[in-house]
């Protein structure tokens, strides 16, 4: 017996330091926590909506279509304006023999500067310029449901995450408090064991179930971490230092019934009202489709103009002084026929032969009109063109481009009634569990109130030695239970409620819409 006794000491001092270590422990974890809490940037659910809305990377790419469908809604617009190209240009020609191929176009005395502009207007009307903004127009608003709908699907996401790690921050607290209550239960085997009122073997056995709690706090508070993380995730974003969720729900009976909700969800639900836009944007492209076979009006003018400069002085002076003597050697030989022939040339005055007398100043004056380049120009004549063309056959091309677009509209048709089906049968799906999970929310609080009864009661029948080791591990082993369940029941009911607020394409929640803080949690 006195071996036995210095053995239970033993233990008893073992147990002891176990104790104080443990006590340690949670005195730091609680310490730690407080401060952590003090520094950490404060969530709700409205707040992470707000930065997944502004950061979520899925999101903001289907987010970048609205620009590209606003803008062909502008092109369609700037379809029923004239188009206007202007072109310039400037070119040098070396003075030599201009040859193409075989022919010789003779030799060019001189380098040539040369430039030109040219403005062309066309204005065309056609069937497809008649249908391509209501075309336009139905895409922008497809595009735009379409974000609507890609909005509330991320919102839906980031709700769902944000809970799953609320239950883990809960999760985090049940196994606190299951550690916490296998170092009582340890302290009251220890008290019991030095007193020798048990055997020492119930010690070890208190120690190893407090051990397992310390595992199960260690695992509990890495899938709090692991789930925070998904939600900076879904966030698009990371955070600096710790961040506490603040958000918190409540646990009601459901007051709606199937057909209230099926109606409302046919008339707001941001996904069918992609699909409706979607279809509509599809029946305008079958009218587009069907425009090619329309006839076409095109209306062109151009305005255009030339300038043209020789290099070299001497040519242009050459050239010019070529000309009037050319001239004043036609004037003379008419004067001489018009003296000679009796009665003169029919119709025919003698004229002043004097004014095609080259001089120096006319050459002047040809070298100033020979400065034009590079934007004196030469305008050319205005043409006016109008054309009006009828498509009579171009194979079976057009025919094909329709019904490809019939085919389109029909598929969307078909989408539409498949997501009705969908949401019809996942609304009454979710709201039945819902209602179960409602239920089990309650059985599972009543459950819980018991386990902790039973707790109680066997701890009081252990002290006084009424009961064994067992009984006391197995009521603390039902309360564990017990706390997982209500936790798992509750959570549960809020993640059914999202399940059906993402069929029924609203907030079901009461107090609020989407995000906002509900009051304590159930």
């Amino acid at each position: 017996m006195r071996k036995s006794g210095i053995r239970v000491e033993v233990r008893g001092g073992v147990a002891h330091r176990r104790m104080w270590f443990v006590a340690a422990q949670l005195l730091g974890s609680l310490l730690a926590t407080s401060l952590a809490a003090q520094e950490a940037r404060q969530l709700s659910l409205q707040e992470a909506l707000e930065i997944a809305e502004r950061n979520n990377p899925v999101y903001l790419r289907r987010a970048n279509d609205q620009a590209a469908a606003d803008w062909q809604v502008r092109e369609a617009y700037a379809s029923f304006l004239p188009s206007a190209i202007a072109s310039g240009s400037a070119a040098y020609t070396e003075a030599g023999v201009q040859r193409i191929g075989t022919l010789d176009f003779g030799a060019q005395s001189t380098d040539w500067y040369s430039s030109s502009y040219s403005l062309s207007l066309n204005w065309t009307l056609d069937g497809r310029t008649l249908y391509a903004l209501p075309s336009a127009r139905a895409n922008a608003r497809s595009v735009s449901a379409g974000i609507d709908a890609a909005r509330f699907n991320m919102q839906q996401l980031v709700t769902l995450q944000y809970m799953t790690a609320l239950r883990a921050r809960d999760a985090v607290r049940v196994a606190l408090d299951q550690q916490e209550r296998a170092a009582q239960n340890l302290e009251i085997v220890r008290t019991r064991v030095a007193a020798g009122a048990a055997a020492g073997t119930e010690a070890i056995q208190a120690e190893v179930t407090l051990g397992r709690a310390e595992i199960a706090l260690l695992n509990a508070e890495r899938d709090h971490r692991a789930e925070r993380l998904r939600l900076m995730e879904q966030l698009g974003t990371g955070m600096d230092g710790d961040v506490e969720l603040v958000s918190e729900f409540v646990i009601f009976e459901p007051p709606w019934s199937p057909a209230d909700l099926i109606t409302d969800a046919m008339a707001r639900h941001p996904s069918l009202r992609s699909f409706r836009a979607t279809e509509d944007a599809q029946g305008a492209q079958v009218k587009q489709a069907w425009s090619s076979y329309l006839p076409s009006l095109s209306l062109t003018t151009a305005f255009s103009g030339n300038a043209l400069q020789a290099r070299n002085e001497d040519f242009i002076r050459n050239s010019v002084e070529g000309k009037y003597d050319s001239q004043l050697a036609s004037c003379q030989n008419f004067n001489a026929i018009d003296s000679a022939i009796p009665g003169g040339l029919p119709a025919y005055a003698p004229q002043d032969c004097s004014r095609y007398v080259y001089t120096p100043a006319i050459g002047d004056a040809a070298l100033s009109q020979n400065q034009v380049f590079p934007f004196d120009f030469t305008k050319n004549p205005l043409t006016l063109q109008l054309r009006v063309s009828v498509p009579v056959f171009q194979g079976f091309s057009r025919q094909r481009q329709v019904e490809q677009a019939e085919a389109a509209a029909r598929d969307a048709a078909h989408d539409l009634r498949a997501e009705e089906l969908r949401l019809t049968t996942a609304i009454t799906q979710a709201l039945d569990d819902v209602r179960s999970a409602h239920r089990s929310t309650e059985i599972e609080a009543r459950n819980l109130e018991l386990a902790r009864q039973q707790l109680e009661q066997a701890r009081q029948r252990y002290a006084v030695g009424n009961t064994s080791i067992l009984d006391l591990q197995d009521a603390e082993t039902s309360l564990s239970t017990a706390e997982r369940d209500y936790l798992n029941a509750q959570y549960g009911f809020h993640q059914a409620l999202v399940v059906l607020e993402a069929a029924t394409g609203r907030s079901l929640r009461p107090g609020g819409g989407l995000g906002e803080d509900d009051g304590a949690g159930g």
